[in-house]
């Protein structure tokens, strides 16, 4: 554009001053030495502009022949270059393919270790790895950690992977501990932290990190009620007061106090350290809700008698059937909450009709303890060894 104005600024200057030229062309005179030169001035301002445009083309022809070296040079590198990289492309293929060493072989012919790029080096490590050589491996991550256009989180959390799957736990940790959470890798850092925790079984660490995961929604709502009771039936294992059982109790949402699954062995400790009150009000808010299995299993084994348990699951024994199946756990619940409070022909009735359908281990215990309680010990006894062999 700048070239395109200048040429119109002469052409206007050259209509302007042409027609006053035309008759008084000026005169240039140059003398030196034994020489003359005589031109008009319109004849000189030709003549140098000639002579710049010629010494132009010169000068470039002179700067080319210098410059044809380097263009060659550089034309062989841009060869070189781009037969590393298909190589480097077929090492990933390579190793897409699970030809690992072929992958490490091509890697090797692809350039010196010390030039490759840093998802070539991961490739090497990957690869390695694969093939069982650890010492390979974590030379190329040595690589990595120190190339230019490395990254500190990349090689972490490679490690940590890799290290996860030799069960090196403890290495694993250690390298996802060293990032920082709040990075744009929180995600895959929080994954990796559950999948070493699980290892570990540290159910304090994943319990911490449930908050994250749900965030994050790595894990969704079914999966994070599924390890939220795993959490807390080890916390349950340990808990020896009922101090203890509320506060874990006091760390769980709504959600997860209506969760039957959850609260299934709650309930049961509460009742076993003997606050049967609390047990019974988490109890009936679930039941209320749905019979669900999980609950009805746990007041099967309850050793106390809780009236307002025994009256509901009473109200809803008319209706236990669902569809051709009987509502096995329910009756069993009802049979054992009926015994604990002494309602011992109801208990039978229930036991007969829950053994009409299934055959347990649970159901002949509480049989056995039926018979106890009726001094019938000739079944009693019989009903124990039913028990003993189905274990």
């Amino acid at each position: 554009m700048i070239k395109i104005l200048i040429a119109v600024a002469l052409l206007c200057g050259a209509v302007f001053v042409g027609p006053r030229l035309a008759d008084s062309q000026g005169f240039v005179h140059i003398a030196t030495n034994s020489y003359i030169v005589e031109s008009s001035l319109t004849t000189a301002i030709i003549i140098l502009f000639v002579a710049f445009f010629v010494l132009h083309v010169v000068v470039n022809i002179i700067s080319r022949s210098i410059k044809l070296p380097q263009s060659t040079a550089r034309f062989f590198s841009n060869r070189k270059n781009i037969k590393h990289q298909t190589l480097q492309n077929e090492a990933f293929l390579a190793y897409e393919e699970g030809a690992y060493a072929r992958a490490l072989a091509l890697i090797k012919k692809s350039g010196s270790e010390d030039e490759l790029p840093i998802n070539v080096l991961f490739l090497g490590a990957k690869s390695a790895f694969e093939l069982g050589d650890l010492e390979k491996c974590r030379a190329f991550l040595n690589r990595a950690e120190h190339a230019s256009d490395g990254s500190d989180i990349a090689c972490k959390l490679l490690r940590a992977k890799l290290n996860l799957k030799i069960g090196n736990n403890e290495a694993a940790l250690e390298n996802l501990e060293a990032l920082k959470k709040e990075n744009y890798s929180g995600a895959v850092t929080t994954k990796l932290l559950y999948e070493c925790y699980e290892h570990e079984g540290k159910f304090d660490k994943i319990y911490s990190l449930l908050p994250a995961l749900k965030k994050q929604r790595i894990i969704d709502d079914e999966e994070a009620a599924k390890i939220t009771a795993r959490c807390t039936s080890h916390f349950l294992s340990t808990a020896d007061t009922i101090d203890k059982v509320n506060v874990m109790i006091g760390s769980l949402d709504r959600a997860e106090r209506h969760n039957a699954c959850i609260m299934a062995p709650v309930v049961s400790k509460l009742v076993e350290l003997g606050d049967v009150a609390q047990a019974s009000k988490y109890t009936m808010d679930i039941i209320r809700r749905n019979l669900d299995p999980a609950i009805l299993e746990s007041i099967a084994t309850w050793d106390a008698a809780s009236p307002k348990v025994l009256e509901e699951l009473t109200k809803q024994g008319g209706s236990n059937t669902i569809g051709s199946s009987t509502n096995v756990p329910l009756l069993k619940a009802l049979a054992n909450l009926e015994m604990k409070s002494d309602k011992l022909t109801e208990a039978k009735a229930h036991l007969k009709q829950a053994l009409e359908h299934t055959k347990s281990r649970d159901l002949y215990l509480l049989a056995a303890e039926l018979n106890e309680r009726l001094s019938r010990h000739e079944e009693a006894t019989k009903f124990f060894a039913l028990a003993l062999k189905a274990k």
